[in-house]
């Protein structure tokens, strides 16, 4: 079980660096994915999902009025 959430996280933070990228249309830095992780870090999977859909709104939203 605690291998399926470590997994989980590991992939919604992929996820999430990501969707930053494509936002920022640059790789980010280290101190950049530092960061991001250290914030996320703090939050549930609930709490991580709930960002996460919220990055990928943002994206798809800016990218329409691109």
């Amino acid at each position: 079980m605690a291998e399926f959430k470590t997994q989980d996280r590991e992939n919604t933070m992929r996820e999430i660096y990501s969707i930053l990228e494509g936002g920022l249309q640059r790789e980010m830095h280290q101190k950049e994915y530092k960061l991001v992780s250290e914030w996320v870090s703090g939050f549930n999977q609930e709490d991580r999902t709930t960002i996460l859909n919220m990055l990928k709104e943002l994206t798809n939203k800016h990218i329409r009025i691109d």
